[in-house]
């Protein structure tokens, strides 16, 4: 074979750099488009789950898109005669906006009512790569359906964001379900789409409107009263919640308010059950023990409200649960009641509410407008009295030799509040409230 001569070798050489198959082979392959991904439920919080890593990266596309590899040379889509693709980051909102009825500062007015549906963009994406309204995502338009056309409550006070109350009337709206299901549709389907609203068809309004306050001049928030039952028994906590109830959403008409009146018997058959109660020099089993939780709150709101005293007694002795002392209220039926004269010129809204893991009692009464202000300052100790020493008492429940911690010391003390009325800033009268507390000791009961 002849040899090459060096020219026609460097010939040779060049023909096979540049041959088809090392051309086709820097060309990078256009990978397959992976099918779409089924959509995933939404979790409970409503927040998008996280997009699962695929099992073999180089054969599927991740959902959210990812930086190609520095070597890689992108390919371009062909263009098409479709609406662009929303950004990654894009989400799309469904919204229903209406308003409910109110009263604030005395006037009728609106309150905006607003329920909201987001889908997020990794939800978003697998829902569109579907174009359909999945079973899934109907079931989340149904729970916000659910909660606008949900039976209307009863108007009430509320208090408002800057602070306010307002008496707000939950109305239940009406909507066209078919309609809205056909634009979330259409919405997922055209991929432009961010935002879809819903508005309301019709209303129904609850059976206490606004006019039941208007009507009577109850406009106002009066004053609240606040007391803790940490450390409470269950029997005890039962027997507040039962006191409570008769306070709840209630309305009082007259000239001279009775808590008695209000709560009704202390019996069983109203829901009270045994607790404890302090009867005469030591505390024993009783039926509604803890009722005085209830009207040492009650107390503390209608004596925040400025209403003049009729009756009101503290108890013997300071007891923890209504610290600060000196603003406690006692009663015992028949014979021990607190009362107060409604000199307010309307009628008396009560709505008090109780939260057990707090511990926590609330009362607010709300009335007629006042056209002053009253401020209850700070408990004043005039004097204080030891605690005389243990003593035990004989209980026939208990085994013989047992021994039980029925009371725990407090000492005596004599203390005052006073109530300030104000007007424009001057105060124009004021009042003193007194409580005298006995000593208490120790009580330790045994078993005979």
């Amino acid at each position: 074979m002849p040899r090459l001569s060096a020219s026609a070798s460097l010939l040779l050489t060049l023909a096979l750099l540049v041959s088809p198959l090392t051309v086709a082979q820097e060309i990078p392959a256009t990978p397959l488009p992976s099918p779409a991904a089924p959509e995933l439920p939404p979790t409970p919080a409503a927040q998008p789950l996280p997009t699962p890593a695929p099992p073999t990266p180089p054969a599927v596309t991740p959902l959210t898109p990812q930086p190609a590899p520095a070597q890689a040379t992108p390919v371009k889509a062909p263009p098409t005669a479709t609406a662009p693709k929303p950004k990654a980051t894009d989400s799309l909102t469904l919204r229903f906006e209406a308003s409910f009825p109110a009263v604030v500062n005395g006037k009728k007015t609106t309150l905006p009512y607003r329920e909201t549906l987001i889908i997020p963009p990794e939800r978003l994406a697998q829902l569109r790569a579907q174009g359909k309204v999945t079973a899934s995502l109907d079931a989340d338009l149904g729970a916000l359906l659910n909660r606008v056309m949900a039976p209307a409550r009863d108007a009430r006070f509320e208090v408002q964001p800057d602070g306010q109350w307002a008496v707000v009337q939950h109305n239940s709206f009406k909507v066209d379900t078919g309609a809205a299901r056909a634009a979330l549709a259409a919405a997922i389907k055209d991929g432009q789409t961010t935002l879809v609203r819903l508005t309301p068809t019709g209303s129904v309004a609850p059976k206490r409107t606004l006019d039941y306050f208007v009507s009577r001049g109850i406009t106002a928030f009066l004053a609240g009263g606040q007391t803790g039952y940490d450390g409470s028994s269950p029997a005890r906590i039962t027997n507040i919640h039962v006191g409570t109830r008769a306070f709840q959403d209630q309305l009082f008409e007259g000239n001279t308010f009775s808590f008695n009146r209000m709560l009704g018997p202390i019996t069983t058959r109203a829901g009270f059950v045994t607790g404890l109660v302090i009867a005469g020099e030591r505390t024993a089993s009783g039926i509604g023990g803890g009722i005085c939780q209830v009207s040492t709150t009650v107390f503390r709101a209608l004596y925040g409200a400025g209403l003049p005293i009729v009756e009101r007694r503290n108890h013997s002795y300071q007891v923890y649960y209504y610290d600060p002392q000196g603003l406690d209220a006692t009663i015992y039926q028949p014979s021990q009641d607190l009362r107060f004269a409604n000199d307010t010129g309307g009628a008396l809204w009560f709505q008090s509410d109780w939260d057990d893991a707090q511990k926590l009692l609330v009362v607010r009464v709300f009335g007629k407008a006042r056209d002053f202000d009253v401020q209850v300052q700070e408990p004043r100790i005039l004097s204080t009295t030891p605690s005389p020493p243990d003593k035990v008492v004989t209980d026939a429940t208990l085994k013989k030799g047992e021994r039980k911690q029925v009371d725990w010391a407090a000492e005596g003390a004599v203390i005052e509040v006073d109530r300030l009325f104000t007007r424009n800033g001057q105060v124009f009268k004021q009042d003193t409230l007194k409580s005298s507390y006995r000593p208490w000791p120790n009580i330790f009961a045994v078993g005979r």
